[in-house]
């Protein structure tokens, strides 16, 4: 610096603005530290809020699972009632033992039904007394009064069961459910005239064990090769296609079809052996 030149002063700093400075900065930074607050705030409320749908939707899904798991044991539990229709000579007796003894159930026909009417003195079996000492063969009507007799007693209720050869028509349908007796699923035996008479004029009887064979083995084993057992097999008088053609014609005079009553019907191959349907008929009876 040359001689005789006055050296620059500093200017003063204004205490005002420094303090305005410095407020702001720290305004800034509080400011930056409340977004950040609020930036993590709102990102634990965001995994918060995801954790508890994560688990409400688990909570969901698992209360769903157990409804139907319940629904399954129920419907495995629940006692089955269903209805069976076939021609005669077909293999609904068997697929009716069967039935019974795989899924609990009791066999219903009109004869067991009367007969415990009549044993215990109901109202209907007192009728159906009175029709057998007029003489007078018992009605439709009465026939589905004592068979809603027995299927709405407490064993039967608990057991459920199976109806044999009923409904015969709509109408006795229409009776029997206006009556309370739940009609939803039959099971109906599909077959030929055709196929009834070849198994029925094949069946032979041993006279001296009454074993029954078939001479092709349907329904019933094959004859045995022994010379004796085959020269004492006979030939039972219902067993001609003119008794079988005539049996099927009385059973279609007196059933009709009574599908349209049900609201589940299963049709199965009736010239196939009653076991190798079971396992499709219970799949239908208890659905998994």
């Amino acid at each position: 610096m040359g001689c005789g030149q006055a050296k620059p002063i500093d200017p003063v700093p204004d205490p005002e603005e420094e303090a305005r400075k410095v407020a702001e900065a720290k305004a800034a930074e509080e400011a930056k530290r409340k977004a950040q607050e609020e930036a993590e705030k709102k990102k634990s409320e965001e995994e918060a809020k995801a954790e508890a749908d994560k688990k409400a939707k688990e909570a969901e899904e698992k209360r769903k699972a157990d409804e139907e798991a319940r629904l399954a044991e129920e419907r495995r539990n629940r006692p089955v009632t269903c209805a069976i229709t076939g021609p005669p000579g077909s293999i609904k007796g068997k697929l009716c033992e069967l039935i019974v003894a795989e899924l609990g159930c009791k066999h219903v026909s009109v004869g067991e039904a009367t007969r415990h009417a009549v044993q215990n003195d109901t109202a209907a079996g007192r009728r159906v007394q009175e029709a057998k000492k007029e003489g007078k063969p018992v009605s439709d009507e009465l026939s589905t009064e004592v068979v809603v007799e027995l299927v709405s007693t407490d064993n039967l209720k608990k057991s459920g069961w199976i109806l044999d050869g009923l409904p015969r028509n709509t109408e006795q349908a229409a009776s029997m459910r206006d009556s309370g007796v739940e009609l939803s699923k039959l099971i109906l035996l599909d077959i030929s005239d055709e196929e009834l008479v070849r198994r029925a004029v094949g069946r032979r009887m041993d006279l001296e064990t009454h074993t029954l064979y078939h001479l092709e083995g349907l329904g019933f084993p094959k004859p045995p090769d022994d010379a004796a057992i085959m020269a004492r097999l006979t030939q039972r008088k219902d067993d001609t296609s003119e008794r079988v053609l005539s049996r099927l014609d009385q059973y279609r005079e007196g059933n009709l079809d009574v599908a349209p009553s049900f609201a589940e019907v299963l049709r199965v191959d009736g010239t196939k052996e009653a076991a190798d349907l079971m396992l499709e008929i219970k799949a239908f009876l208890r659905p998994p």
